[in-house]
């Protein structure tokens, strides 16, 4: 009986080491993948302002030009890498620096919003490229592998 506990309990940890795999072994991304995910962002922002300002085709140009660069990056980093884990089976370290990045997505909108009230559009537009820079560098840089680290030794 103790042998099939241990067949188990080693089972369970294989399974456990096996589906953290995609998360711990992920690449490290391009030094460029930081300004392309700002650049989105403050696109995304930027469209809409400008079609209020009268200028509708540029304005959905620009948004569609950044949907489109944002799923080429994603569709070719998934196909070199041969993995997009979803968070569903994610270790808890990594789902915590998934919280992390969304908190810190969050504030980066809160000073957006801020700046874009206090010193006008440009300003606010500026805002969100270097705080959604910022906030990505530190989650690609800094959050994900750390969390990476404390699976790795969680499950040495």
């Amino acid at each position: 009986m103790l042998s099939v506990m241990e067949n188990t309990r080693d089972a369970l940890r294989d399974a456990e080491v096996a589906g953290a795999a995609p998360f711990v072994n992920y690449p490290v991304t391009q030094w460029w993948y930081q300004p392309l995910m700002a650049g989105f962002f403050t696109a995304m922002v930027a469209g809409p302002l400008l079609i209020s300002q009268g200028q509708g085709a540029a304005g959905f140009a620009l948004q569609v030009a950044a949907i489109i660069a944002v799923s080429l990056f994603y569709v070719a980093y998934r196909a070199k890498w041969g993995t997009s884990p979803r968070m569903r089976s994610a270790p808890k370290e990594v789902k915590r620096a998934y919280r992390w990045c969304f908190v810190a997505l969050a504030g980066s909108a809160v000073v957006s919003v801020a700046v874009w009230m206090l010193l006008e559009w440009q300003a606010g537009l500026g805002a969100i490229f270097v705080t959604t820079l910022t906030m990505t560098w530190v989650y690609e840089r800094v959050v994900y592998p750390r969390a990476v680290q404390q699976v790795r030794e969680r499950l040495a």
